[in-house]
């Protein structure tokens, strides 16, 4: 790697810290809810609509953001956007309603659609094809190391100090992570530490350097099926992920009487089995098989249903009869969910068109963010009629099943295709296959 650079990898570690930060301002409200629903007299039906709010304005924006992404490029797309996390977590801060909580959460969402369309596409641009299944893992991994870290930090905080400070401290955060990307976020084309070797390496490998759109870039992804089936696949695994993240906390609350840093510590268990099965298994595994000459397309298709039946194990979280059952549940479930999560976070860098990873990454995104509000909101009134959580998570494992039928579909290995070690592929080629 020295005698080649590692300019691509500080690139990967800039993405990675984003999605910490990212994903602190997501969680802090999961973590806050009972002191908020407490405070102002929320039914677990309210509670869910206020925790969906996010993943309204976040899904709407997916496709726009997306084109926008392609359009306007990642590095200044994300300067405004990134200073836009830490005001609407300030916003949420000083709340005296369920009005500005509400709008605060959706500025949140709209500010933050961009991020994981941007991590896609720069790591398409950054990164040759036999090392972007690490460099998924590593800016995926750190949505699940967020919760590892978050969950006990922002518990602490907001149990020390009240849910008030956990927005405080979100919105310092956000505003620390925009100046840094403001310094050290370039293109390929204008990255001052990007040496010539490096350069070659991103080109034979064939990393989307210049992968600029051509005419529309919405059209084409929209009139796809497969990209239709890539991302009703993805917003199965969606669906099922956001559920435990947003839920998971009061889960331990109501179902256990666990208290509020009691509860984030016991979150924080399946997250960290999350990221360790994500960074260990689910990057490198891909990439060893495909660099040892195996299809592609079996080998993700192999990773993302095997990963997402392991996922379904989170319909026996629900009715674990103690918490170290129900952590353990959880914590084989997110492990699957992880190992899963780059195959299909690789797709769109994959399968889009020319010029439209975004588009097609904003698509995925999309619908899982539609799949994420009706699980939200579902969740919590299912657990509220039945008076469990059970119902609920063994729902989140049925869709998982749907999703391993969808990928399925999509990843059919074709006869004659030869594996990227086997032939160098040139831009054009890598957009029809895996």
């Amino acid at each position: 790697m020295s005698s080649l650079g590692r300019a691509r990898w500080g690139i990967g570690a800039l993405l990675a810290g984003g999605l910490l930060v990212n994903f602190a301002d997501r969680t802090v409200l999961s973590v806050a809810a009972p002191q908020l629903a407490d405070e102002f007299g929320w039914s677990l039906s309210q509670l869910g609509v206020v925790l969906a709010a996010f993943s309204w304005s976040y899904g709407l924006v997916q496709l726009p953001a997306g084109a926008l992404v392609d359009r306007i490029g990642v590095k200044w797309l994300n300067r405004v956007a990134v200073t836009l996390w830490g005001v609407a977590s300030l916003l949420l801060a000083v709340a005296g309603g369920l009005g500005l909580i509400l709008v605060s959460r959706l500025l949140l969402g709209v500010a933050e659609g961009p991020f994981m369309l941007s991590a896609a596409k720069a790591t398409a641009t950054w990164f040759p094809t036999a090392e972007r299944g690490r460099a998924t893992a590593l800016f995926d991994g750190a949505t699940k190391l967020a919760n590892v870290i978050g969950l006990p930090v922002l518990a602490l905080v907001v149990g020390t100090w009240g849910w008030r400070a956990g927005f405080q401290f979100t919105g310092v955060l956000s505003l620390l992570f925009a100046a840094v990307w403001w310094w050290r976020y370039r293109d390929p084309a204008e990255h001052p530490r990007l040496g010539a070797a490096e350069r070659a390496h991103l080109a034979a490998g064939g990393a989307r350097v210049a992968d600029r759109p051509r005419g529309s870039v919405l059209r084409p992804v929209l009139r796809s099926g497969r990209m239709w089936t890539m991302a009703l696949g993805f917003a199965c695994y969606g669906y099922a992920i956001n559920v435990v993240l947003t839920w998971m906390p009061e889960f331990f609350q109501r179902q256990f009487g666990t208290r509020t840093l009691g509860s984030g510590l016991y979150s924080a268990v399946p997250w960290i089995v999350a990221t360790v099965a994500e960074l260990a298994l689910g990057g490198w595994l891909a990439d060893r098989l495909v660099r040892a000459g195996r299809d592609p397309m079996k080998v993700r298709r192999t990773v993302l249903t095997c990963g997402l039946a392991v996922g379904a194990t989170v319909g026996f979280a629900g009715t674990a009869p103690s918490v170290p059952a129900a952590v353990g549940w959880m914590a084989l479930s997110l492990g699957g969910l992880a190992v899963a999560a780059p195959a299909a976070w690789s797709l769109p860098g994959l399968l889009a068109p020319p010029g439209a990873v975004g588009a097609a990454g904003g698509l995925m995104n999309f619908a899982n963010a539609a799949a994420t509000t009706a699980g939200v909101v579902l969740t919590g009134w299912l657990a509220e009629v039945t008076g469990s959580f059970g119902a609920p998570f063994v729902f989140a494992a049925a869709v998982l099943g749907a999703g391993i039928l969808l990928y399925r579909r999509l990843l059919v290995p074709r006869p004659g295709r030869t594996t990227p070690a086997a032939t160098p592929r040139t831009e054009g080629d890598e957009a029809l296959a895996l």
